[in-house]
């Protein structure tokens, strides 16, 4: 059947859809509270947090389902103790850095990378133990959040500082909510440290990937900033937030497969269901916003950021092909090909890089679009085409 599902996954939907509806909230007032520019300035330091947390958690959350695979929740401990490690230490080496370093927001960039060092790698334990409640956290969080943000801009006290400050709270409330309802402090199961080698060589590969994948998704705007300024940035931001909800919900079912694809018995007509229905839903949501797209734009960021409507509609088609990528990569990554995976999200990687570099001369933030949608698509069909070819 084409709808064949479990319900966990029908959650998920539920739970990613009150998740992105609270981010459009979000990025209501993030856009209207700081106006163009300054929304250029927090989006390129978001980027440039989450690529460095990225290199520097070393994706161990990721190469947890891997290990949990082969080994069960005898591992758990050592994946805890190693995140701690990993979040301690880049605080510690970041403000000693800071001191010497004359670096915008330096002190507010290195904050933020540990937190959500910590926070990305729980996100991924707690995905694979339970995915159910772990989106119920997520939910909660976000809500304070939008919360917090509401409350500036009531008080009229809507900075980039305040706002990094509330985003930073966000991931504390996230990192203390899986240790308390995960009891990830428990330690039953004592550090394995003849498995940390092969943990470490596990998740160099996986890094790789990881990173790749923030390639394809971050590399535009940092080129934009440095190549067409915050102006182009802040307009790209928008058609990037509404991009991401567009992909709700492939990014649902992957919170599912991830734990799903570590059991023996993960059957691959699961995972084409799960793309069946993925591509109704971005057909539809294309269809609406081409007709709808720029009221909905004025109507909840101004006119301002009317001009990235066109943008907006060429990183949605561009993303259609994404659907293929966020549904099969956890797959990839708990069968252990790793390596297949780096291949394919290297040679979307490289594309994306130098059409960035051709495109934004030209076409501003509408060439950084066409060169993501350009990357997407080649990233996509590789992951599909050689799915397909397996058993």
């Amino acid at each position: 059947m084409l709808f064949k599902l479990e319900k966990r996954y029908w959650f998920a939907i539920i739970s990613k859809i009150l998740v992105v509806s609270i981010s459009l909230l979000v990025s209501i007032f993030i856009n209207r509270g700081l106006g163009v520019e300054l929304k250029g300035e927090y989006t390129y330091i978001i980027n440039l947090v989450e690529l460095l947390y990225i290199i520097l958690c070393f994706s161990l959350g990721q190469t947890y389902s891997t290990f949990k695979k082969k080994m069960g929740e005898k591992i758990d401990s050592t994946f805890v103790i190693l995140t701690l490690a990993h979040s301690i230490t880049v605080l510690i080496a970041g403000l000693i850095i800071v001191q010497f370093v004359n670096a915008d927001n330096g002190y507010a960039i290195v904050i933020l990378t540990a937190l959500s060092i910590a926070n990305a790698n729980f996100t991924m334990l707690a995905v694979i133990k339970d995915s159910v409640k772990r989106n119920a956290i997520v939910t909660v969080s976000n809500i304070v959040y939008l919360l917090l943000l509401a409350f500036l801009f009531v008080i009229d006290s809507f900075s980039l500082t305040n706002v990094l400050i509330c985003y930073g709270i966000n991931e504390l409330i996230n990192i203390s909510a899986f240790i308390k309802e995960y009891k990830l402090f428990s330690f039953k199961q004592p550090m394995l440290k003849s498995e940390i080698k092969n943990i470490y060589s596990t998740a160099l590969i996986t890094t790789v990937a990881v990173l790749l994948i923030s390639i394809n998704y971050k590399v535009d705007t940092l080129m934009l900033r440095n190549m067409a300024g915050k102006y182009n940035l802040g307009l790209y931001s928008v058609a990037v937030n509404f991009s991401n909800m567009f992909l709700l919900i492939p990014d649902a079912f992957k919170e599912v497969i991830f734990g799903d694809s570590t059991e023996k018995d993960f059957s691959k007509k699961t995972a084409l269901n799960a793309i069946r229905v993925s591509f109704i839903v971005a057909g539809i949501i294309v269809i609406g916003f081409a007709v709808f797209g720029k009221f909905a734009i004025k109507l909840l960021y101004g006119a301002d950021y009317v001009p990235s409507y066109a943008t907006t509609l060429i990183l949605f088609i561009g993303s259609i092909s994404m659907i293929f990528f966020k549904i099969l990569h956890p797959i990839y990554i708990a069968d252990g090909k790793q390596k297949k995976a780096v291949l394919f999200l290297a040679c979307s990687g490289v594309f994306n890089i130098v059409a960035n570099y051709f495109l934004i001369p030209i076409y501003t933030h509408n060439g950084a679009a066409i060169a993501s949608a350009i990357s997407y698509t080649v990233c996509g069909l590789l992951f599909m085409l050689d799915y397909m070819k397996e058993k």
